[in-house]
């Protein structure tokens, strides 16, 4: 299928882009990338599909594919987390932990769990070299004698994708539209009742000084704060987009999210608002992980191997309301329900006699189908859009004339 490039408009506003400040990194891999991590401004990870596992000792200037026992396999990775420049663990598909003690030239499969759809860990934390927990299908593991042997440390109905621990008792894990909460090191965990106002999936955390907690994902539509550790919440309304897929703090007020459509925001109040950065990529790729070392310093990877990097803090667009032609021509809402299994319904109003064209296209900008393109007359129209011979993922459904489009993001679970 050809590839094509998504150009982003927002209803009422047009964009005004200044110089870009952030630079694309050459990965050498075209695989998705799932998460990003760096203990100083020259060593860092990242790691992905097919088992990869990339280092860098340049700040990304050159990235090494590091050999390990996971790419013969063809697994899934999902996240890495390194204690320092020798000790890393890493987790993945069917519940895989690696870990290497010299900075990743030999690695030891220190678990590796059934084959199977669903099994898989996907959030990994660690106190010290020892002590740490993971979490992915529906449990969690911890270890204290730095993976020789794991305890359970809870079962739970669903998936959870992300976890931290504040001290060796306090830790938090999201998931399934839920953020649980450990007193106890583990043994128990209680629902610490985010207010969600539509189903969910919650894919990272956002945490700051071991006290503020944000928190969004998959059709989160919003960002869910904590300023007692997950004790209670409050919804900021600011950031509206449908998943924040990559989500880092600084400190308690200055912190980044990335969604799927390769935007990236940044908050200077503790994410009560949201600004986005001009990445100046030009490049539909879901942002999946967010790390900075400073105000300055920071990385972000995303699908097809794709990691952008700066050292200016990134640069924040410039909004106007200088054109409003793209609210007269049409308007586009969002597909209900969402998620949805096999059938849904895409809504949209046409102010202006015109031709329309609606398709649908996956993370990687390819496009999926086309679902009509027709001169229709002023009006609100439905679309029953039909996904029986697609699989489950999220994708991106855009409507267009000749001046310009739309585009909004729908889930598919099957």
């Amino acid at each position: 299928m050809k590839k094509i490039t998504l150009i982003i408009v927002f209803i009422y506003y047009s964009l005004q882009i200044t110089n870009a400040q952030w630079i694309q990194q050459n990965s050498g891999i075209q695989e998705n990338l799932y998460d990003i991590k760096f203990i100083n401004k020259n060593t860092g990870w990242t790691l992905g599909d097919g088992g990869i596992v990339l280092k860098t000792t340049n700040g990304g200037n050159n990235w090494i594919n590091i050999p390990n026992p996971s790419i013969s396999a063809g697994g899934i990775l999902s996240s890495v987390f390194p204690v320092d420049s020798n000790v890393v663990y890493v987790v993945g598909g069917h519940e895989v932990i690696l870990k290497t003690t010299n900075g990743g030239t030999n690695w030891i499969i220190i678990r590796n769990g059934p084959n199977g759809l669903g099994t898989g860990f996907r959030g990994v934390y660690f106190l010290n070299k020892d002590t740490g927990w993971v979490c992915g299908s529906m449990r969690v593991l911890r270890t204290t004698n730095g993976g020789l042997t794991f305890d359970s440390a809870g079962i739970f109905w669903g998936s959870l994708a992300d976890i931290y621990f504040k001290d060796f008792n306090t830790g938090i894990i999201c998931g399934d539209g839920r953020v649980f909460k450990t007193t106890d090191g583990g043994m128990n965990w209680f629902n610490t009742n985010v207010p969600l106002q539509t189903a969910a999936m919650f894919l990272r955390l956002g945490v700051a000084n071991k006290q503020y907690v944000c928190v969004s994902g998959m059709n989160a539509y919003g960002v869910y704060k904590s300023t007692n550790f997950a004790t209670s919440w409050i919804k900021t309304d600011s950031l509206q987009l449908p998943g924040a897929y990559g989500m880092y703090f600084l400190n308690k007020d200055t912190g980044f999210a990335g969604n799927a459509l390769n935007m990236l925001f940044k908050t200077t109040d503790g994410g009560y608002n949201w600004k986005q950065e001009n990445t100046g990529t030009g490049v539909v790729a879901q942002i999946t992980s967010v790390y900075f070392l400073n105000d300055s310093i920071g990385w972000y990877a995303s699908c097809a191997g794709k990691i952008f990097h700066t050292t200016t803090g990134g640069q924040v667009m410039q909004i106007t309301n200088s054109n409003e032609q793209i609210a007269k021509d049409f308007k586009l809402y969002q597909n209900y329900p969402n998620p949805f299994n096999s059938e849904t319904t895409i809504e949209f109003e046409i102010n202006q006699k015109g031709i329309f064209r609606m398709e649908v296209f996956d993370l990687l900008g390819r496009k999926i189908e086309a679902l009509f393109i027709k001169q229709l007359n002023a009006g609100k129209y439905q679309y029953k859009f039909n996904a029986n011979n697609i699989s489950s993922g999220i994708y991106f459904y855009k409507i267009s004339n000749s001046n310009s489009s739309i585009t909004k993001t729908m889930s598919l679970i099957k």
